[in-house]
This record gives C-alpha cells, sequence and structure tokens, in this order.
C-alpha cells in the first residue's frame, strides 16, 4: 500500500483559509499576503501558494495586488452546514521571544483548525507589568467574547484576574495559589528531581539553577525540588541565580557569581531558552571548557536547542504539549472542564554533561 504523504505547509495553510472562507470568517475580501503571513507565522511565499489552490478552487478572484487581499467569491450559501468559526486567544508575553511558542501556536492553530477554532495570540506583556491587571484584561476581553483563553507564562496577578473575570481559562504552564484553571504543563518537579539525581550520581556537590526573575510556578518548583534532593543528601543548597531576558544583566551575573568564582557549581540546570543561549555562549567566549570545566543542562529543548555546539543534555516533549492543548480547547469549547495535566518529557543526552555517563 502507497504510504500517504503529508501535506506541504500550503496545503495546510490552504485548509485553514478555505474553513474560515467557508465559516463566513471575512467579507467581501481576504486580508493582505502580509497579513496572512504575520497571523499564520508563514512566509508570503507560503501564503501566495496557498492562495493559488483556493483560487483554483474558485473560492476567492486571482490576480490583483499583494497588497490587497483576494476578493471572496464562494457565497454564503456555500458555509458547511452546522460550521462555526470559535476562538481561542493565546495570551502571552513571550511570543516574539520564544520560536518553541511559535511553533506550538502553529501545530494548535492546524489542529483546531480541522473542526473551525481560529486561534489568535495577544500579546501579555503589558498586563504582566500591572499589579492590578483586572480592568485592562477586562477591556482585551471585550473584544473576544465567548472565546477560550489560553495564558501562557501569564503571572499569578493576571491568572487571578481571570477568575474574577469569569473567563473560560485553560493555563499553559502551572497555576498559582488560589486559581482553579485547569492547566496543561511539563512535570518540572519530576525533570528537577531527575537532572539533580543525575548531577549528584556524577559526583557534582555545588549546584546552580538558573531561572526568570519573574516567580513563574514551574521555576518555583524546580528550585524548590532541587533544593531539596541536595538538602536530602546532605549538600550544600543551590546557587540560585533570577533573571529576565536582559543580556547585559546575565553576563555580568555570570562574570561575578559563576566565572571568577574558585567554588563555582560544577553544574549549572538552565530552565528557559534565552538563559541557555546567553550563558553557555558566554562561557564559552570567557575561557570555560563545558562540560570539562562547567556542566550544563537544560530543562526544555526547541529547535534553536539542537543547533547549539556543544549541544545541552535537554528534556524533550515532542508536541505533546500543543496536541493536549488542543483536546482541553476542544473540550472547553464544548462546555466541558478538562482535566489538568502535567507532561513527562524525555531526557536526551547531548554534549554539555558527560557524553559517555550511563543514565
Amino acid at each position: 500500500m502507497e504510504t500517504r504523504r503529508p501535506k506541504s505547509k500550503s496545503g495546510q495553510l490552504a485548509d485553514l483559509l478555505r474553513g474560515r472562507l467557508l465559516a463566513g470568517d471575512w467579507s467581501g475580501s481576504m486580508p493582505a499576503e502580509r497579513a496572512l503571513a504575520d497571523e499564520f507565522f508563514v512566509s508570503r511565499s507560503t501564503v501566495r501558494n496557498a492562495l493559488a489552490m483556493l483560487e483554483h478552487e474558485n473560492l476567492v478572484e486571482s490576480g490583483g495586488s499583494a497588497r490587497m487581499g483576494r476578493r471572496i467569491l464562494c457565497p454564503k450559501s456555500t458555509r458547511r452546514r452546522g460550521y462555526s468559526a470559535r476562538l481561542v486567544v493565546v495570551l502571552t508575553p513571550a511570543l516574539s521571544q520564544s520560536p518553541l511558542l511559535l511553533e506550538q501556536v502553529a501545530i494548535l492553530r492546524g489542529l483546531l483548525g480541522r473542526s473551525g477554532v481560529r486561534v489568535e495570540v495577544r500579546d501579555g506583556a503589558h498586563l504582566s507589568e500591572i499589579k492590578q491587571p483586572e480592568q485592562a484584561l477586562a477591556r482585551l476581553a471585550a473584544k473576544a467574547t465567548d472565546a477560550v483563553w489560553v495564558l501562557h507564562k501569564m503571572p499569578h496577578a493576571v491568572q487571578l484576574a481571570a477568575g474574577s473575570l469569569g473567563l473560560s481559562c485553560i493555563v499553559f504552564g502551572s497555576t498559582r495559589n488560589g486559581v482553579n484553571f485547569p492547566f496543561i504543563d511539563v512535570d518540572f518537579r519530576a525533570v528537577a528531581a531527575h537532572a539533580t539525581g543525575r548531577c549528584l550520581a556524577k559526583g557534582f556537590s555545588r549546584i546552580g539553577v538558573l531561572v526568570h526573575r519573574t516567580p513563574l510556578a514551574g521555576d518555583a518548583v524546580i528550585v524548590e525540588e532541587v533544593t531539596a534532593q541536595l538538602a536530602q543528601k546532605g549538600t550544600l543548597p543551590p546557587l540560585v541565580l533570577r533573571h529576565d531576558f536582559n543580556r547585559a544583566r546575565l553576563i555580568d551575573a555570570l562574570d561575578q557569581r559563576i566565572i571568577v568564582r574558585a567554588d563555582r557549581p560544577q553544574v549549572l540546570i538552565i530552565a528557559n531558552q534565552h538563559h541557555l543561549l546567553t550563558t553557555l555562549t558566554h562561557l564559552q567566549h570567557r575561557g570555560l571548557n563545558i562540560p570539562s570545566d562547567l556542566a550544563l543542562v537544560y530543562l526544555g529543548n526547541d529547535p534553536v536547542t539542537e543547533r547549539l555546539s556543544p549541544l545541552p543534555d535537554r528534556y524533550d516533549l515532542g508536541t505533546q504539549l500543543p496536541r493536549r492543548l488542543a483536546k482541553a480547547a476542544q473540550a472547553m469549547l464544548a462546555g466541558e472542564i478538562p482535566s489538568s495535566c502535567r507532561l513527562l518529557p524525555k531526557m536526551l543526552p547531548g554534549e554539555s554533561f558527560n557524553r559517555g555517563f550511563l543514565r
């Protein structure tokens, strides 16, 4: 039997656009090519190829300027019976800073688009900086009534505000105290325990942990678990570095608290991709050999990580997160309350810890 080839990006995008057209999401004309490319995180050429498929189906008018949206030819009577364009809004402060999130949103769009669910992304950076974000969030929610909201890396105050506003929410991450939304997250406690156990088995007694300055639930769990594991073994508590994504401040901290110290950590456990990129390159720039002088362990994985040298030891979930998130969103759109879950990633050996260590 002949193996069926997966659809190209253009084919997948054409499916999504066709669904939007048949649902009547656009009136008169479609958005311009650049707007579609930005919305679906694809290239202009991919958009052009997808539109050519729709032109071949006589759903949109061919030709015209790329700056003008294609004129819609399909009448409203062609809408699928029972087809409704429902909405999922991903609220995040980190979209432009995370290639992994871009990939996850693209997967989420592909999965939900098959059933006529539209996925939009809203920038929540300004909400993260407000102590009482309820009014600002309410103004944002007024533009997307009846949507299911996905809160990604949003702080405790935003989660509480969403609860007080009665929004239908899924936390893409972990919830904090007083928040009862379902969540989809990595099992950071298990990951931190496994990473710390490997360090102790290797004989490392001085361990550093690098997490984000903002007290995200997952980062707090990582620090708690590493500290608990070391306390059980009677070793020193971990050296904890908390930083935002400011490159200069992180470099200064690495210089002062890692590089020049005679008692620097033997291994550094890193939770965030941005910290990993700066730390790995800066330590080598300062003459440290990875892993001989300092071992590194990354508690995540993404496309950028796979191109680093040395390749970090890392923990990978594949596409489990967006797939579980898609199922949870569909359940909420159907009026159900999905179960929360923590997913356990697979440890992938690299070259930043110990190439020959028995796992």
